[in-house]
């Protein structure tokens, strides 16, 4: 015999040997594939794909591609009606403003007090608000995430989120000189 298959055998038989040998020595086509997560540059933050990285008032956050922004971005909201908004805050003290802010929440859920961020939640029944401040300078990026209860969000990506949320440059991409 030759090597030759016989015909009576049926195709799928044929090309199954052929087939797992390019398979397992990695010699069939594949598509090129692309990076599931990003680093945008000068902001020191990895954006997953899928997602938006949005900007109001020198503050920054991202959220997935399914929540909507409003026009001027301080505002997004998800299909399952959870919701992110964004300001500037100016401050003279970081710790006297936390201090402060730590106060008139007592009874939060506390995920992180540092030199550089405060996030905590609080439960109110039917919603849950992810209070999220990060510093710089003077400033304060304070976010307000709200998510309903019956949403069922994961917790990786209410983190994702608050990871987000923090300082913008004045101007981005920055310009080079």
């Amino acid at each position: 015999m030759t090597g030759t298959v016989p015909a009576s055998r049926p195709l799928a038989r044929r090309l199954a040997l052929p087939l797992a040998v390019l398979t397992c020595c990695g010699l069939a086509a594949q598509a090129p594939e692309r990076p599931q997560e990003v680093e945008v540059p000068g902001l020191g933050i990895t954006l997953r794909a899928g997602w938006q990285l949005l900007f109001h008032d020198r503050c920054r956050f991202a959220v997935p591609v399914s929540w909507h922004a409003d026009p001027d971005e301080a505002f997004a909201r998800a299909p399952d009606g959870s919701s992110i908004s964004i300001q500037m805050q100016k401050m003279t003290n970081w710790s006297a403003y936390k201090a402060d802010i730590r106060r008139m929440y007592a009874r939060a859920k506390l995920y992180d007090d540092s030199s550089r961020r405060l996030w905590f939640a609080i439960d109110e029944g039917s919603r849950m608000q992810h209070y999220v401040a990060v510093v710089e300078a003077k400033s304060v990026c304070v976010g307000w995430l709200e998510l309903p209860t019956s949403a069922s969000i994961a917790p990786d990506l209410v983190k994702r989120i608050a990871d987000s949320i923090g300082p913008a440059p004045e101007t981005w991409p920055a310009e080079d000189k």
